[in-house]
């Protein structure tokens, strides 16, 4: 049970972290997500799959593929990326089993579902 000084201390923390006020502020956190979370656009790693798919085509005629490698190459970067930040929630729910590690893998399945649809769509695809 926490003490009347620790409950204080508590209120006084609170008050003074309140987040973005303003409403530019408001608009930029919103944003978050969209930079540095799982939401954001793998296009940065572009490169790294047109590298990728050239070393696995190296060597190789495969001109008849029904869908472009490097489209599947980002989809499988995305999984291992999920996959990676998986593990770390992982890891931190075996050192401290707290409520919000469990919250936070159920929101990663969100995620992972939309990677392997993603992956499915590039892979059934005709050429079409």
């Amino acid at each position: 049970m926490a003490s009347e000084q620790q409950i204080e201390a508590n209120r006084t923390n609170a008050k003074r972290s309140t987040g973005p006020r303003t409403a530019e502020g408001k608009a930029r956190s919103r944003q978050n997500a969209l930079r540095h979370g799982l939401s954001r656009s793998v296009t940065a790693d572009d490169l790294g799959a047109e590298r990728l798919a050239r070393q696995i085509m190296e060597g190789r005629t495969l001109e008849a593929l029904p869908f472009e490698l490097a489209d599947v190459v980002r989809a499988k970067l995305e999984l291992g990326r999920i996959r990676a930040v998986r593990h770390e929630l992982l890891s931190a729910l075996l050192k401290s089993p707290h409520g919000r590690w469990a919250k936070r893998l159920r929101g990663l399945e969100r995620y992972e579902r939309a990677a392997y649809a993603k992956q499915k769509r590039i892979l059934r695809t005709d050429g079409a």
